[in-house]
């Protein structure tokens, strides 16, 4: 019970996922604690499109809505509709954006659970006195105070007294992806035992997170000759010419033809030894299947990521201007990504092989 609410009575349930590739990773863990409290409940996620994939091989939804950008009052009508035909009970939703709230609110969903974000009256849940710290999520001057963000989400759901669950992602892989993967890197000529180094080298967050390409480079090169890896460079969509630039450079493989969606990606990343990225989002999958990662931490603040660390090496430098979340260096040197070493990032890899994290396999 919270307040005269009966949450035993909850048979439908709108559950809004988070928009970005990283940010949905990192919610996996609550869309599994809301399965598990509600296991007799009909849960529906409403995505973006280009997520779907990553679901595949789990069980934590009854149903997908699609969810696309889509700019307009006529496609926010359409989503209200979709909502309100599924005669929801209860809305959870996980982005803090102004829309995502007003569309349960519009549809009539008669409970809304949310950070109030600048619209607490759209946000019915959580109203007492003694939820308020956590409905009102803490601030540090004109923004959030950083949370590691499957914290962030977990005390949302703490709300509604929903039993406890854990911060580790839930991803899995089938035997398709698995065997697509396979033939795949054998059409290149990358054998089943090779051990691979997963190179991801873009970021859609903005220039302000890009490695140089020729460190990357670099590093593929010596990974490949002192401990044998197998270099591979993986892109997205916009990022193909710059990944067959690093791939030229370092020796290796760009794999940009064509760019693996994510169902694919997930699979791979699974079989990896080991990871050297940016605050990417596909950090996030090598962090579900505890791969060990480099992770190279430029304008980002790492609170926003400091979870499930076990197999992660961060390497950071700690500047007056950092962390500022800018897209695009405001002083223009780029000194939190330029400062960063070929030697530390090789020197972090290797400490990870030798723990015996980086043996390849099936992970989780």
């Amino acid at each position: 019970m919270i307040g005269a609410i009966d949450l035993s009575r909850v048979r439908r349930i709108w559950l809004r996922a988070p928009n970005w590739l990283g940010d949905f990773v990192m919610a996996t863990a609550a869309f599994a604690r809301v399965r598990a409290a509600f296991p007799g409940a009909h849960v529906t996620v409403g995505m973006r499109p280009y997520l779907r994939p990553l679901l595949s091989g789990t069980q934590l939804f009854d149903a997908v809505v699609d969810t696309p950008r889509a700019p307009g009052w006529r496609a926010f009508w359409r989503q209200v509709a979709e909502v309100r035909r599924g005669a929801y009970d209860l809305a959870i939703v996980l982005p803090n954006s102004l829309a995502t709230g007003l569309v349960p609110f519009a549809a009539g969903v008669p409970l809304r659970l949310g950070y109030q974000q600048g619209r607490p009256w759209l946000m019915n849940l959580g109203r007492r006195a003694e939820l308020r710290r956590r409905w009102y999520q803490r601030r540090r001057g004109p923004s959030r105070r950083p949370t590691p963000m499957p914290h962030y989400y977990d005390e949302l759901l703490d709300v509604i007294g929903l039993p406890p669950g854990g911060v580790h992602p839930t991803l899995a892989v089938t035997a398709e992806e698995d065997q697509w993967v396979a033939d795949h890197l054998r059409s290149l000529g990358i054998g089943d035992g090779e051990r691979l180094l997963l190179l991801v080298v873009g970021a859609n967050f903005g220039a302000s997170k890009l490695w140089l390409p020729e460190r990357f480079a670099a590093v593929a090169r010596a990974m490949a000759a002192k401990h044998g890896l197998r270099p591979l460079v993986l892109v997205g969509p916009s990022e193909v010419e710059l990944g067959e630039r690093i791939a030229a450079e370092g020796g290796c493989i760009a794999l940009s033809r064509p760019v693996l969606p994510l169902d694919k990606l997930k699979a791979l990343v699974r079989r990896g030894a080991l990871m050297v990225t940016g605050d990417t989002g596909p950090r996030h999958l090598a962090v579900a299947f505890d791969r060990p990662i480099v992770c190279l931490m430029g304008p980002n603040d790492p609170n926003y990521t400091n979870y499930c660390l076990e197999h992660t090496i961060v390497i950071r430098k700690d500047l007056e201007c950092s962390p500022c979340q800018r897209k695009v260096c405001p002083l223009g040197h780029h000194r939190c990504m330029r400062d960063i070493t070929v030697d530390e990032v090789v020197a972090a890899g290797e400490r990870l092989l030798a723990a015996g994290a980086g043996g390849g396999g099936a992970g989780r």
